[in-house]
């Protein structure tokens, strides 16, 4: 196995955790946003306002989207499986 091989699949490691990790960031990050929002505009300061929504939104996104994950996580580990065996010759 030569550097080339080992960026490839250190490259393909991280898109794999973008992709994952991206719809849930995204989410949470626009939510809290508007809540910041809602919160400056009503002088509110409570915690937990800002905190359940969030998780809401990700529990939603997970249950949206949990197949779509799930299956492109199945898809990276059985093309790591696949790979094993050459680095072996």
């Amino acid at each position: 196995m030569n550097t080339d091989i080992g960026v490839y699949w250190i490259q393909e490691a991280l898109t794999a955790a973008v992709v994952l990790s991206t719809p849930l960031l995204v989410g949470a990050l626009a939510i809290g946003l508007a809540i910041a929002i809602f919160q400056a505009a009503t002088s509110i300061q409570e915690m937990t306002l800002s905190f359940v929504p969030k998780m809401l939104v990700v529990v939603i996104i997970m249950f949206l989207l949990f197949g779509f994950m799930l299956q492109y996580a199945i898809n990276f580990t059985e093309r790591v499986f696949d790979f094993i065996p050459q680095i072996a010759r």
